[in-house]
């Protein structure tokens, strides 16, 4: 087990899905970060390098997952606390990528938040749940031959739980 495993409780990851870095200057609400973000997030590897305003990331959030992300972020800027959050973002392709994301916001010396750091990283999640959803599949055929009506219901149940908290009804994003 990694250190970011150990610490986080994540899977490992290849070097395909390299975690990215930033470092967010709040004066002029410009991101710096690596090329690996610039991947995950969809944007210019060179214009990251250089820094884009930090609405150019927020952009390629999932609707759905923009309100919490923000409100966590602000939350850790304002307390200081460390940040930790999952959620989806578009990737270069237009693919949704579910990621996490840890940061901490950094103050000047008057205690006024200055820079904030972190690092962002694709998970699995939705390898998972596309894993979980074949093998419901498959129980649920087994259950429906052998006459198992009870548990045919709860495994239907399951899917379509599984199935709402998908993001396949989402338009792709270019």
């Amino acid at each position: 087990m990694n250190l970011v495993d150990r610490a986080f409780g994540t899977s490992e990851f290849s070097l395909a899905e390299e975690p990215g870095i930033f470092t967010w200057e709040l004066a002029t609400d410009k991101v710096y970060a690596d090329s690996a973000l610039a991947k995950l997030f969809g944007l210019d590897p060179e214009q990251t390098l250089t820094g884009l305003p930090v609405i150019r990331y927020l952009d390629r959030i999932h609707p759905d997952d923009k309100p919490s992300v923000a409100k966590a972020i602000s939350e850790s800027v304002i307390t200081g606390d460390p940040y930790r959050c999952n959620y989806r973002v578009f990737d270069q392709n237009g693919q949704i990528v579910t990621v996490a994301a840890f940061g901490r916001c950094f103050r000047d010396e008057a205690g006024n938040p200055s820079q904030y750091a972190g690092i962002v990283f694709p998970t699995n999640d939705h390898i998972q749940q596309d894993e979980l959803s074949a093998h419901c599949s498959a129980a649920l055929k087994i259950a429906r031959s052998s006459g198992l009506q009870t548990t045919a219901d709860a495994l239907e149940a399951i899917l379509k739980e599984l199935a709402e908290s998908m993001p396949s009804d989402v338009v792709q994003m270019h």
